[in-house]
């Protein structure tokens, strides 16, 4: 008996294991952090309206994008466009079309606070299957969307596809904010 209770124990063991290796597929895991390089250096925050309730403000999102000489700072009620020349402590502008930044509204369970998330503007999916940099559009309740593709995300969540079609969840960066008048993204 004791030998049966072995061999199915064994069994059961070599099963679990293919079940949790079967579920990790290359295809399936996503990082949190996109391997793909940003960066951003700011340090006006505070006079920047939409980025300053965007990073102090739980559930407000803010876009930073590049149009032509100006750097904008748009959220879903105010817009700010900056001639880059003017804007001190300028430093590399680099992502695939601009970020996606703000507050959480939801507690993370590792911390309990609030996140400051960083995403690519560009819809990852429209650019990872047909190279196209189609820029999201701010929604209300923490919601991007891209008018390409139809897929809704969900900014609160980590950027995880809300509605739409499956695919993979928006690429994150790393930003730095403290308090201060600087925000950095760096990945």
């Amino acid at each position: 008996m004791a030998m049966w209770s072995s061999r199915i124990a064994a069994v059961i063991s070599l099963a679990a294991g293919l079940l949790l290796f079967s579920g990790c597929s290359g295809d399936d895991v996503q990082n949190e952090y996109s391997r793909r390089h940003a960066y951003f250096s700011y340090s006006q925050v505070i006079t920047t309206q939409p980025l300053y309730s965007a990073l102090t403000s739980p559930g407000l999102y803010c876009l930073i994008y590049q149009n032509g000489a100006n750097l904008v700072f748009a959220s879903l009620t105010s817009s700010l466009s900056v001639p880059i020349t003017a804007v001190a402590q300028y430093q590399r502008f680099q992502s695939v079309d601009g970020f996606i930044v703000g507050q959480s509204n939801e507690l993370d369970m590792k911390t309990g606070q609030m996140t400051i998330y960083c995403f690519d503007r560009a819809c990852p999916n429209c650019y990872r299957d047909d190279a196209v940099t189609r820029p999201l559009a701010l929604k209300e309740n923490g919601f991007a969307y891209c008018s390409r593709c139809k897929r809704t995300y969900y900014l609160n969540s980590g950027g995880l596809i809300y509605s739409g079609d499956k695919g993979v969840k928006l690429d994150r960066y790393r930003i730095y904010y403290t308090g201060s008048n600087t925000m950095t993204i760096s990945n």
